[in-house]
């Protein structure tokens, strides 16, 4: 018995040391796959790069908490202004970190749509 109790312990710390937050996912890779096909999301701290259909659109990444980031500054494949996106801000929030995929929350400035979906974790880079 005295043997099992350091065990128990020692499984709870490391168990609970291997939780994601947030910040965890500031810097990585990730996949949303939706009704219009599968987008790959590759995050450096403050720039984004989503590659959809074998194209490259750019973003600048601002994080107002852990949980909470703006996307705004687009730009499209040939990394200029997208004329289409300027003063367009999305918000995203991180509603709940799962093992292998995260729950978001997409709104944007110009209209009240709320667009929730699941990230699949491809790579996180600390």
């Amino acid at each position: 018995m005295k043997k099992i109790i350091p065990l128990i312990v020692c499984s709870i710390i490391l168990s609970c040391s291997e939780q994601k937050t947030c910040e965890d996912f500031k810097n990585g890779k990730f996949r949303l796959t939706s009704e219009v096909g599968t987008t790959i999301i590759d995050r450096k701290d403050n720039a984004q790069i989503e590659t959809k259909d074998g194209i490259n659109y750019y973003s600048e990444v601002e994080w107002i908490n852990d949980c909470t980031y703006l996307l705004k500054n687009h730009r499209n494949h040939d990394k200029e202004v997208d004329e289409e996106e300027i003063g367009n801000i999305y918000k995203v929030e991180i509603l709940q970190i799962f093992k292998d995929s995260i729950k978001i929350k997409t709104t944007a400035n110009y209209t009240d749509f709320v667009f929730e979906s699941t990230l699949d974790i491809l790579e996180l880079n600390n």
